[in-house]
Order: C-alpha cells, then structure tokens, then sequence
C-alpha cells in the first residue's frame, strides 16, 4: 500500500526491511525514539496467562505492550462472571504485579479501566494504581460511548505488604 500526499510517501513494509534497519543502527537518536526495533524477536511483548482456580477456566490477565527499554507493560484483567467478588481478581492481581516487579524487574505498570466499572476501580486502587489520565468517549460499549480511565503503579509504589499471603511465582 502506498499513501502520498505533498511530497511525502508512505509504503508499507515489515519489521525485516533492510535498508530501514541500516537507517534505525547508523543514527542513535532516531534508534532510541522507538523500542520496537531495539530488542531482537526473543524478547516477548507479552505474557497471557489463563486463570484457572481448580479444574475451572475462570479467567484471564496479561501484560501487553511490553517496552523493555523503559521496563514497563499494561495489565490487563478479565474474569468470569460467576467468580466476581469472590477474591481471585484480587489474588490474580497480586501474582501479576508481583510477577511484573520482581521477576520482568519492571519499573512501571499501566491499565486502563472503563468509567463505571466500580469493581475493577476499587481492585486498582486497593493495588496501589494511581489514576493519570481520561481517554474520552473511547470505548464504545452497549450503543455508547464512555471514557477509558489511565492508571499506573511504579514500582517504588509496590506495596509488599499488600502481597502478604500470595503463592509463589513458579
């Protein structure tokens, strides 16, 4: 695909492109305005883990959008209705955050909560997540349109206490 307009043109291209690899290694400062291209494929942008509680499927979390240069990912937590309210999102959310801290040895988690979600707010912010930011009108969900709340929790706001009673990380 190709797009132009006033001199400038835009074709798409893969992540092996030879010539824009030689461009990204010969100058720092444009290397270094992006991650995508520092880390070799090994490096994983994300870990999906399912939740299971028994024999149960109950659930999902994952870190996403990994950036390695600047050590932080955006979690992510879906559960199962029938196990609302009953404690595995808060036990979830601690293996994820202290996976995401001790293990990944990040320095800073995001997530975003749609405005109305009562729960996923309350479990956020019991975490130690600190709202940053409104993303308006960008969720569209049930014929409407609501706003995405931003959070994040560095890792110098990592409440061990808070992970007191968590199983190991295996």
């Amino acid at each position: 695909m190709i797009i132009s307009s006033e001199g400038i043109i835009l074709k798409t291209t893969c992540s092996e492109d030879v010539e824009l690899k030689r461009l990204l290694e010969n100058y720092h400062d444009i290397r270094y305005m992006s991650e995508k291209r520092i880390y070799p494929s090994s490096m994983p942008s994300e870990y999906i883990f399912r939740i299971e509680a028994g024999a149960n499927l109950i659930g999902e979390v994952s870190l996403t959008n990994i950036k390695w240069l600047n050590r932080k990912g955006e979690l992510s937590l879906a559960l199962s209705p029938a196990y609302y309210r009953k404690g595995y999102g808060s036990i979830t959310l601690k293996l994820v955050i202290r996976f995401a801290f001790e293990t990944l040895n990040f320095h800073r988690l995001e997530a975003e909560i749609i405005e109305g979600n009562e729960a996923s707010l309350a479990l956020f912010l019991k975490a130690g997540f600190v709202e940053e930011g409104r993303l308006r009108e960008a969720k569209f969900l049930n014929g409407k349109y609501h706003d995405i709340l931003r959070f994040g929790l560095l890792r110098k706001e990592y409440d061990p206490e808070w992970q007191a009673g968590s199983d190991s990380i295996l």
